[in-house]
């Protein structure tokens, strides 16, 4: 080693010296300041967490974290938009594989409680917070009076494909009648409802697959029309999912 190399390593190691920050990417700062907002919001609610909280949590400086977000508003829109994304590929997924509208309906419902026990934080927060910054940039149906944004969030998106599915059904038949903005606000709250029991009782001796499939029947036996073909099919696989007795 040279001297002059020498003399670089030996001031480098210096106690106290602080060396430049790393500079990140801003996509990876994002998910930095993300994460680290998840894990504040868990802590101590999202009431107690600051700006300040945050950006000293990734290490960065107050004014760093306004260049990637405006708020925590901001903040956690970007976590709703990000679990909502899993839900519209699930969909998407749901769509292609299921030729059979009522079999689509129900799938998109073991979908949804399959992501929301899947990602229990994020769930918490978009689902079970009191946020309405969050609500006014993200709900699923337009605030009256409301000028519609010109790229809808992916929270209206997520929720537009279960109306069109359920308006499709009614249309059609396969389920009873009714109105369909309704009837899937219903057919949500039941997925949330299953959702926030298990995320918030974890500690509760659920058989959780038994559960939630339960409920799913006990949704479709009340939707299907007396006569609808798909009671016949529902019925045999329960049947079939029977043990035998000894």
């Amino acid at each position: 080693m040279t001297l002059k190399k020498a003399g670089k390593a030996k001031i480098s190691a210096r106690p106290g010296l602080k060396l430049p920050r790393r500079r990140l990417p801003p996509a990876e700062r994002r998910t930095q300041i993300i994460e680290a907002a998840k894990a504040l919001f868990g802590e101590g609610g999202i009431e107690q967490v600051s700006m300040r909280n945050i950006a000293r949590r990734v290490g960065i400086t107050q004014a760093a974290i306004y260049q990637h977000f405006q708020d925590k508003d901001a903040i956690l829109f970007s976590i709703a938009e990000d679990f909502f994304t899993l839900l519209i590929e699930g969909s998407l997924k749901t769509a292609q594989e299921v030729a059979d509208p009522v079999q689509r309906l129900r799938r998109s419902m073991h979908n949804y409680v399959a992501s929301g026990l899947e990602h229990p934080e994020e769930y918490r927060l978009v689902f079970m917070t009191h946020a309405p910054g969050l609500r006014r940039q993200g709900g699923h149906r337009p605030v009256p009076g409301e000028t519609p944004p010109i790229q809808p969030s992916k929270g209206r998106i997520a929720y537009g494909h279960m109306q069109d599915q359920v308006r499709e059904l009614v249309a059609s038949g396969l389920i009873r009648k009714g109105d369909p903005e309704v009837m899937a606000e219903a057919i949500w709250a039941a997925g949330h409802g299953i959702v926030a029991l298990l995320i918030t009782h974890v500690d509760f001796p659920w058989s959780r697959e038994t559960l939630a499939e339960t409920q799913i029947n006990m949704l479709f036996e009340g939707l299907l029309p007396d006569d609808s073909p798909s009671r016949a099919v529902n019925a045999g696989k329960r049947q079939a999912g029977k043990r035998p007795k000894a």
